[in-house]
């Protein structure tokens, strides 16, 4: 029976084997593999992928990562954004000395001096002048929006005498920076 089998070609080895046969053991002496020899296992073979635990696991694993790595993050967002105050003290400092060429004390308004705004070129600090007399001024930059949580250098300012070198200070303290938040 088994010979007639191979002879009828690998399609008869798969029917059905008459009573008291088996079929693995046509299979195997016709040196064919069996169910049980892939993997050492019996039964099907499984696709590999992902069980809701890993899913679980790796998702909770994230969710840790990002909020370690958020708030250093938004931290140097605001590092960063403080560049946008510099920039707009810096230029109404320059604004302030071409003014007192042509006038007897410094400007007190920020329309005086040609500003349509009295916000920073990147809008993230509203701009006002705090002092300004014939002797010098006091310019602020106070932080808005997101930027609003940088309370450490709240407010940066840039304090003019005269022709003496300016002041650069920030949050409560109004003569120096210790904290160092005008470098960048």
């Amino acid at each position: 029976m088994q010979a007639a089998a191979a002879a009828k070609g690998p399609e008869a080895l798969y029917k059905r084997a008459p009573h008291g046969q088996n079929g693995k053991k046509i299979r195997e002496e016709a040196g064919m593999d069996t169910p049980g020899d892939r993997h050492g296992r019996a039964g099907p073979i499984h696709a590999s992928g992902w069980t809701l635990s890993e899913l679980l696991v790796s998702l909770a694993l994230m969710a840790t990562l990002a909020s370690l790595a958020l708030p250093a993050y938004l931290q140097q967002q605001r590092q960063a954004r403080r560049s946008d105050a510099l920039v707009a003290l810096q230029q109404l400092q320059m604004d302030q000395a071409r003014w007192r060429d042509a006038h007897e004390t410094y400007a007190d308004s920020l329309s005086a001096l040609g500003w349509r705004t009295e916000r920073s070129p990147g809008g993230h600090y509203a701009i006002r002048i705090a002092h300004a007399d014939a002797e010098g001024y006091t310019l602020e930059a106070w932080p808005t929006g997101s930027q609003a949580a940088d309370q450490v250098c709240s407010p940066l300012r840039l304090t003019g005498h005269g022709n003496a070198s300016p002041t650069f200070s920030a949050g409560e303290h109004t003569d120096s920076d210790p904290l160092r938040c005008w470098r960048q």
